[in-house]
């Protein structure tokens, strides 16, 4: 009996290990995409309440949601208060949106779900006594998946994506 605790006590060991560069991997939050234009009138494309960042030529950063463009100005709601910037401050323009969670999750799932199952072969006993082997490895594979899965998803669903869809001259 004390052979298969310490079994499994290694197992969970190397499982956390493996599994920790994993979780560092996907933490960074925030991806910027490039597709910037220096026409100003792409802008005006951009759907009414999208959020916006604006980074202004005195390196001041405003972010809010977008109320107008017009040739000279680029309106913004900023904690409910409208603001108006002129196009001559206007340094770059990011929209900022959700990321998915779709590839972060399905990478949790499948690394819970072989962390799971290595810990149920390492741990299961085929002496009859609880479960088999075959019963604890694929026991603690859908366990390792739901958890997995979920951990991958909070960590995606935290992140941001921001698009960079102006850029003054």
């Amino acid at each position: 009996m004390h052979i298969g605790t310490k079994r499994f006590t290694i197992s969970f060991v190397l499982v956390a290990a493996l599994l920790l560069p994993a979780v560092t991997l996907a933490a960074p939050n925030t991806k910027v995409t490039t597709v910037a234009t220096t026409d100003w009138a792409v802008l005006k494309t951009v759907p009414t309440a999208s959020k916006l960042a604006v980074k202004l030529k005195s390196g001041k950063t405003v972010s809010g949601k977008l109320s107008a463009v017009t040739d000279t100005t680029l309106s913004l709601s900023v904690n409910k208060k409208a603001v108006d910037l002129k196009r001559e401050e206007v340094l770059t323009v990011h929209q900022v949106m959700g990321k998915s969670a779709k590839k972060v999750t399905l990478i949790g799932l499948g690394v819970g779900a072989g962390a799971g199952a290595v810990v149920g072969v390492a741990a299961g006993d085929n002496d009859g006594f609880i479960v088999s082997r075959s019963q604890a490895a694929a026991g603690l594979a859908v366990l390792g998946a739901g958890v997995g899965a979920l951990t991958g998803y909070l960590i995606g669903k935290g992140g941001h994506k921001r698009v960079l869809i102006y850029e003054a001259r």
